[in-house]
């Protein structure tokens, strides 16, 4: 396999799109030839997060589908990334900085590992986030 053949996945919630979302897309489009983008669905975000998103899976699906860098969008169901790799094989899985040097980071590497896949860090966008655009919603709606 070269570097052109490279096969990149992120995954992510991608709940009321920004420009941290917009961010880590390009930032992972420019280091593999083929991006797929793991959209997670309602269920399995109130799993991991205990809330449901603001916008339906099937219209996160459709706008992510829309991004000129992404090549592929596909269900996410589950926090083990094993589970999407089996389902949509990729060489390298992206994640923001965030996730660096945690537990959960961590638990991750060691997954991908498992598969033959690695984890690539790429930066987070501290000043945006969909849980700050969510409590200024709330807030706002007081």
């Amino acid at each position: 396999m070269t570097d052109r053949d490279l096969k990149g996945y992120v995954p992510g919630g991608f709940d009321m799109l920004h420009i941290g979302h917009l961010n880590i897309l390009r930032a992972a489009r420019a280091r593999c030839d083929r991006l797929v983008v793991g959209v997670a669905t309602d269920e399995a975000l109130v799993t991991m997060k205990g809330r449901a998103p603001v916008i339906p899976f099937g219209e996160r699906m459709e706008i992510v589908s829309h991004l000129r860098f992404v090549d592929d969008v596909v269900p996410d169901v589950s926090q083990d990334k094993r589970i999407a790799w089996r389902s949509h094989p990729f060489d390298v899985l992206f994640k923001g900085t965030d996730w660096e040097g945690t537990p959960k980071g961590a638990r991750l590497e060691a997954e991908m590992a498992e598969v033959g896949a690695s984890v690539v860090y790429l930066p987070y966008t501290p000043w945006t986030s969909s849980t700050m655009l969510r409590n200024f919603l709330t807030a706002a709606n007081g």
